[in-house]
């Protein structure tokens, strides 16, 4: 009993020293979406409706995947150990073997949440990498989750 809430306080330790620079990264990523979709793309397509909003949009695409796969690569990691300590609450509640059901949702809504997050971005550029970008999510979900 000793040695699981030991190890869950270590998960719980390692989680606080990597949350910070998680938390940089996608606050940094948050803050370019927010200025790039609200305000700087507007703006571009107020001025030059045709020529401007694509020059636009792959600046700020560029800038926001940077921080944005820095922080994921950083969450990722945070997220295991996010599974762990769940499952390791539910087990002692009788909810065994729960870790890898947790990780594919945390994984998934991951996922999900940065397809969504490209949309904007990516309709600026060509309507059609929209429909693109959600088809290639879709397929590669079963790939990712598969893969650890």
């Amino acid at each position: 009993m000793a040695e699981e809430v030991g190890g869950g306080r270590r998960g719980v330790v390692e989680l606080g020293e990597a949350l910070p620079e998680v938390a940089v990264d996608l606050s940094t990523a948050a803050l370019i979406w927010l200025f790039g979709v609200l305000v700087f793309l507007p703006m571009a397509k107020r001025i030059d409706p045709i020529g401007l909003p694509i020059i636009c949009s792959l600046l700020i695409l560029s800038a926001f995947s940077l921080f944005l796969i820095r922080g994921l690569r950083r969450l990722a990691n945070a997220l295991d150990r996010i599974a762990e300590i769940l499952s390791q609450r539910w087990s002692r509640r009788g909810k065994i073997g729960r870790e890898r059901w947790i990780k594919v949702g945390l994984r998934t809504a991951t996922a999900m949440t940065t397809c969504l997050l490209y949309l904007p971005l990516l309709s600026a550029i060509h309507p059609s990498l929209v429909g693109v970008a959600v088809i290639m999510t879709l397929l590669g979900l079963p790939w990712m989750l598969a893969k650890r």
